[in-house]
């Protein structure tokens, strides 16, 4: 069908005698126009492209240089289209203003073809002068145009377009010449503001519970670090601080040590924790969050949050009872890299559990079970899980009291775990036939850096074999053993210079006091337990072969 009309006439034949003459009507008009478009005449279309259409510039005054504009007069919108006004059609300067009723229906009809091109060309030149937008910056480099393309089409100026462009370019200018904003320069004010509304926020918390505000807190609330130790908050004032940490997005290391917390305070907490997941270090050292509920809460935000990378449960009771939640909750969290549970109190009923968590634990790195109760069989199995185990890296286990029957399984731990570097078993109640033992394990032990054995009943000759077999192992990578407090003799001093010597300087030794040369090494001393003589001569032949000119 062609023309589409808004009105209604009386019968069918008015409708089509009507149509079919809109129809010659149109198709005529526009062949004259597409032969007008052709010679280069009507419509405002330049026939010679060699003579600009602007005025030329007068002698007599530099202003008359700039082209005359004439802006186009307002252009209504033709809701139907008949053989009145094919003109108007076909003259509009933009394809949007026609009818969309009319172009879907002449595109499906061969008899308006020739209105149908008119209009497409219409189309194309009202795209490439949409598109047709040069930069200040492009300007100035583009290649110089020849005078007869220089000319200018006064009817097909937009107005609105050339506003939009300065406006746009002006815009443009301004943020080249001040620079742009970055989050460099912002980050102080949102910072101050942040500090703000978080004082504002706490001191009404504060307000409401009728306490005094800590104005330690409220000066260092925009910190990384929140240290907030022994400062005997009561469980009203670690419900203000949580929940104004809540929002808080710059604190990521808490420190609530020593503040006698207990379980109503590792609610709180707990909720802190679990909402805020900018903080990635808690220490909640010599408190009284252990047992019943406080291990719940502390086990429940274990499971939930999945970003802290460092929690610190030094000495706050937890016992026995309380091992199973807690490995529970460790077992759900992937998250957490070092773990302290020091000073508890935990004892010989759950080294077994603590085995089997430490052994199938692929994500601890760190770990501190010192100043418990572990002994006997309850330590040999906590060993053994370190033993297995391929991730952790720092192990303390000072303080437990093992006893000598832990010595073979510790020497099997340093033999065969090849990614521990420090081990700390200081304390423990080992003998020199445990050094003995261990000393050969350090023998072949190629990933260990840090050995820490002070404190121990182990004799001059005890220290003296763990030096040798480190001496003449020429791959391990210790770079400290500490033996404070154990005396030794002269020759254990002058083979650690000589692993000082052997590493460049990259070793330190701690040892206690040198006994004179006068006395009996304890090898062959009545005072002192009997030593393997046989196995301190193999050693020490072993380590002289290694001799500082091959370092």
């Amino acid at each position: 069908m062609p023309v589409k009309t808004q009105r209604q006439f009386s019968t069918e034949n008015s409708v089509s005698r009507s149509r079919s003459h809109s129809v010659r009507t149109i198709a005529s008009k526009a062949a004259a126009f597409s032969a007008k478009r052709t010679s280069g005449a009507g419509s405002g279309i330049r026939g010679n492209r060699s003579k600009p259409s602007y005025v030329e510039p007068s002698p007599t005054n530099a202003d008359d240089n700039l082209p005359e504009i004439d802006y186009p007069k307002p252009v209504r919108q033709i809701l139907e289209v008949t053989d009145k006004n094919i003109d108007e059609v076909l003259h509009l300067p933009d394809l949007s203003l026609v009818p969309q009723s009319f172009l879907t229906e002449i595109e499906h009809d061969e008899v308006y073809a020739t209105i149908l091109e008119e209009l497409k060309k219409k189309q194309s030149y009202s795209i490439a002068r949409q598109t047709n937008v040069v930069h200040e910056d492009d300007y100035h480099h583009r290649k110089p145009m020849p005078p007869h393309f220089t000319s200018v089409d006064d009817n097909h100026i937009d107005v609105i377009d050339e506003m939009s462009t300065v406006t746009l370019d002006n815009q443009h200018n301004e943020q080249s010449n001040d620079g742009y904003d970055t989050d460099i320069e912002i980050e102080p004010d949102e910072k101050e503001n942040s500090k703000v509304v978080d004082k504002q926020k706490y001191r009404e918390l504060c307000a409401d519970a009728k306490l005094v505000p800590c104005s330690y807190f409220m000066a260092h609330i925009q910190d990384d670090k929140m240290i907030l130790r022994y400062h005997q908050f009561n469980t009203a004032d670690i419900e203000a601080i949580t929940k104004t940490l809540t929002t808080n997005y710059s604190v990521e290391q808490l420190f609530l040590d020593g503040n006698y917390l207990q379980r109503e305070a590792a609610k709180y907490i707990s909720r802190l924790i679990v909402v805020n997941e900018f903080i990635t270090e808690l220490s909640l050292v010599d408190n009284r969050l252990g047992g019943g509920e406080g291990t719940k809460e502390l086990c429940r935000m274990l499971t939930l949050n999945q970003n802290l990378r460092k929690i610190n449960l030094s000495g706050n009771k937890f016992n026995e009872l309380d091992v199973t939640l807690l490995i529970e909750a460790f077992d759900k969290n992937t998250a957490l890299r070092e773990l302290d549970l020091s000073h508890n109190c935990f004892g010989e009923k759950c080294g077994k559990e603590l085995g089997a968590f430490i052994n199938a634990n692929d994500s601890l790195e760190m770990l501190n079970l010192s100043w418990n109760n572990f002994r006997g069989q309850s330590a040999i199995e906590m060993i053994n899980g370190i033993k297995e185990n391929t991730r952790l890296r720092r192990v303390n286990l000072e303080m437990n009291g093992f006893g000598p029957s832990c010595g073979s399984p510790l020497a099997e731990c340093i033999k065969k775990n090849t990614v521990l570097e420090e081990l700390n078993i200081s304390a423990n109640r080992l003998n020199t036939q445990n050094a003995f033992t261990i000393g050969q394990a350090l023998s072949v032990n190629d990933t260990l850096q840090v050995l820490k054995i002070a404190d121990n009943q182990i004799n001059s000759d005890g220290a003296l074999v763990v030096f040798l077999c480190v001496k003449g192992n020429d791959t391990n990578r210790l770079r400290e053993i500490d033996f404070s407090h154990t005396v030794v003799t002269q020759e254990t001093i002058d083979v650690c210079e000589d692993i000082v010597k052997l590493k460049n300087g990259q070793f330190q030794y701690r040892v206690g006091k040198v006994t004179p040369k006068i006395l009996k090494s304890n090898a062959t001393s009545e005072c002192y337990i009997k030593t393997n003589e046989t196995l301190l001569k193999k050693l020490r032949s072993n380590a002289a072969k290694i001799t500082v000119n091959q370092s």
